[in-house]
């Protein structure tokens, strides 16, 4: 069974490779080994889906809107603002994340890639990286959308990205840390064990006003009553 899922895999991800590797002469992509042309196919795609969407951005706030100067805008306006954009970008990764679990047919073609990594002893900070390219697409798309109601300043949303990269690491490294209200790496566990609960990205807010926080004592507590 493990063997099959295995050729299946590699028959999937290489048909994906494929796509990319029309854009390269084939004596050069095709003596890649695969796990080469994999990360390949997923930092050029990342590439230029970023690429995309921060042209569309900068188009936006430097070409058609040429009178907006976020530097004027003061310091607690300003701070105001971030706070309102990772609240909605909070908000759109709650429920698309949820979404994948609860719509199976996502969950099954999309999310399942990233949930494989489903226990304490499998899960690490690269499964972070594990996820399908619809669904890291989607999971950019808040930090451009939102740019267009609540502005920052280019420096700022290149922080916001790289806090993100360096955050998904973090909540799949299986380290208990209490740090209130942030949803670090011991509530991400939980969700990976339970395949539900705690669905949230920098804290677990949204898994509490919508009723799905899961603490991670409650698991050890369970434990004990078995």
């Amino acid at each position: 069974m493990r063997e099959q899922y295995l050729q299946q895999f590699l028959e999937e991800t290489g048909s994906y490779n494929g796509l990319v590797g029309n854009f390269f002469p084939a004596a050069l992509w095709s003596p890649l080994p695969h796990f080469v042309q994999t990360w390949l196919r997923i930092y050029i795609v990342s590439l230029v889906t970023y690429f995309l969407l921060c042209s569309l951005w900068c188009f936006y706030f430097y070409h058609w809107k040429k009178d907006i100067y976020l530097l004027k805008v003061g310091p607690i306006a300003y701070t105001i603002h971030v706070i309102v954009h990772i609240t909605l970008a909070e908000f759109w990764l709650y429920w698309t994340h949820r979404a994948f679990h609860d719509v199976k047919p996502l969950y099954k073609h999309f999310h399942f890639v990233h949930h494989r990594y489903n226990n304490k002893t499998s899960l690490s900070p690269f499964a972070g990286a594990a996820s399908h390219p619809v669904e890291a697409v989607l999971d950019a798309l808040p930090y451009t959308i939102f740019l267009f109601f609540v502005p920052m300043h280019f420096k700022t949303e290149l922080a916001l990205l790289s806090l993100n990269g360096i955050w998904t690491f973090h909540s799949h490294g299986c380290l208990e840390t209490k740090m209130w209200p942030i949803l670090t790496a011991d509530y991400h566990t939980v969700h990976h064990i339970m395949h539900r609960y705690n669905y949230g990205n920098y804290t677990f807010m949204m898994d509490w006003l919508f009723g799905t926080l899961r603490h991670p004592n409650s698991l050890i507590e369970e434990a004990k009553s078995e």
